[in-house]
C-alpha cells in the first residue's frame, strides 16, 4: 500500500506541474487517474474474492464425512 500512495503522490504532482504547462493535460490526466484507481480497487476485490473462495474450499474439504462402521469397529466402540 505505501507504494500505491507514493505512485499516487507522484501522479498528483505531475498532474499539477503538467497542468501549469499545458491546460489540456488536466483533461487527459483525470481519466488516467480514474482508470488507475479502478484497477487498484479491482485487483484488491479480486484478491479478496480469491481468498474467500480458498477458505470456502478449505472448509468443504475439512467437513466431517459419514463413515460406516464394520463389526470390528463396533466391538472396539462397545468395549
Amino acid at each position: 500500500m505505501p507504494i500505491a500512495i507514493a505512485i499516487l503522490g507522484i501522479l498528483i504532482v505531475s498532474l499539477v506541474v503538467g497542468s501549469l504547462f499545458n491546460f489540456t493535460f488536466l483533461f487527459l490526466a483525470i481519466p488516467l487517474v480514474l482508470i488507475f484507481f479502478g484497477l487498484m480497487l479491482g485487483t484488491e476485490a479480486l484478491n479478496r474474492q480469491r481468498r474467500i473462495w480458498q477458505m470456502k474450499r478449505f472448509r468443504r474439504s475439512a467437513k466431517a464425512r459419514k463413515v460406516e462402521f464394520d463389526d470390528d469397529d463396533r466391538k472396539t466402540i462397545a468395549v
